[in-house]
């Protein structure tokens, strides 16, 4: 008992315990909209209405894409929750520029906005649709198992949320569309409970999976969404591992000219948190916890921001502010849509001005000529 208490590899555990209750604390005694959106999700009363949220992108306003034009633009996310509905403006600035994707890799939150725009349709539905969901429509607590944790020693427990809703919800969008069937090529990884292992969703993968149930599975965050079965194992959301999968566009896809990266979810450039200072805080040793936490995951998404750029041009975007997604910000923008328009629009307007400088940055191509 003792060795497995003390073991090293289990201090991560710990150290996430320790900074998520703290994040919590921070999060109740800083923001107490933080405990109205959680009674609306869990607890939504009849008199509950939410007002009506203005549609996130003004006309259409094409524009030229220079030297890159007529090149192959994958686009890979991040997770970040709500955040990632920045995703959604991302294809709106594609489609103003003329520029179909030619695959999404996608993570946790932008799985949620990134697979239906792999679909086929078209930015504005895709908006109409999520910026129409409530609460109720993909927050489903499993009450009978979270009422039965003390008489069965919490055995099967992985999630609050069933995670049932949000399957059904993208059906009504996406019907029977199977992952093999998407319009451009979209993956987002998972993460076996039973083998710790991470697999990438996607039609070369898994072909013949429902799009709404691969939605599911890509947001099924330990503790929070309970794991979905496929093929006898438990499957989990994987960016808790991989949180910028860049394997989907190079080594299963073929690789883009171009890679579109947007980071919803670290400081920019994947820079960790800055800690200077931590040994002059009370309670030092909650700071070091958010460090220790996060070090391994942040690493890995610079190793495959490194990777990228070693295999194509990367423009990268980071159009919500970190701030907005760290700590609580993270579950707050899960249980309530009313600042997604708002991500939309930002998401848009980075990537017009990203992809617009880095077009002018690079020379234009020149046409061989014999002699």
């Amino acid at each position: 008992m003792l060795s497995s208490v003390l073991d090293v590899f289990r201090l991560r555990q710990y150290f996430d315990a320790v900074t998520r209750a703290r994040q919590w604390a921070d999060g109740v005694r800083e923001d107490a909209g933080l405990l109205g959106d959680m009674r609306r999700a869990f607890l939504p009363l009849p008199f509950d209405r939410a007002g009506p949220i203005g549609h996130p992108f003004p006309p259409a306003e094409p524009f030229e894409l220079g030297s890159l034009g007529g090149r192959r633009v994958a686009v890979v996310a991040t997770g970040g929750s709500g955040a990632l509905a920045s995703v959604v403006g991302v294809a709106r600035a594609l489609e103003e520029a003329g520029v179909v994707p030619c695959a999404y890799s996608l993570c946790s939150g932008s799985a949620l906005f990134g697979f239906p725009l792999a679909a086929g349709i078209a930015a504005e539905e895709v908006a109409a649709f999520l910026l129409g969901l409530r609460p109720q429509d993909y927050v489903d607590p499993d009450w009978r198992r979270l009422a039965t944790l003390v008489p069965t020693a919490a055995r099967g427990f992985a999630g609050m949320l069933a995670g049932e809703r949000i399957e059904a919800t993208y059906r009504r969008l996406l019907g029977d569309t199977r992952l093999g069937e998407l319009a451009v090529p979209a993956y987002a990884p998972i993460w076996n409970v039973e083998e710790n292992r991470v697999e990438y969703l996607g039609p070369r993968t898994h072909p013949e999976l429902p799009v709404a149930r691969a939605v599911r599975m890509a947001v099924a965050l330990p503790l929070f969404v309970a794991p979905v079965d496929l093929d006898g194992f438990s499957w989990c959301d994987g960016g808790i591992v991989d949180i910028f999968p860049v394997r989907p566009v190079l080594d299963i896809e073929a690789p883009p000219d171009v890679a579109l990266a947007v980071n919803g979810f670290y400081p920019p450039g994947f820079a960790g948190e800055d800690a200077r200072g931590w040994q002059d805080r009370r309670a030092s040793i909650l700071y070091v916890a958010s460090q220790v936490r996060t070090c391994q995951q942040a690493e890995l998404a610079r190793v495959n921001l490194e990777r990228l750029r070693q295999a194509t041009e990367v423009v990268m975007i980071e159009p919500v502010p970190y701030e907005v997604v760290s700590g609580v910000g993270f579950y707050r923008q899960f249980l309530t849509v009313r600042d997604w328009a708002g991500f939309m629009e930002s998401g848009r307007r980075a990537a017009r001005e990203a992809l617009a400088a880095h077009a002018r940055r690079r020379p234009p191509v020149r046409a061989a000529t014999g002699r």
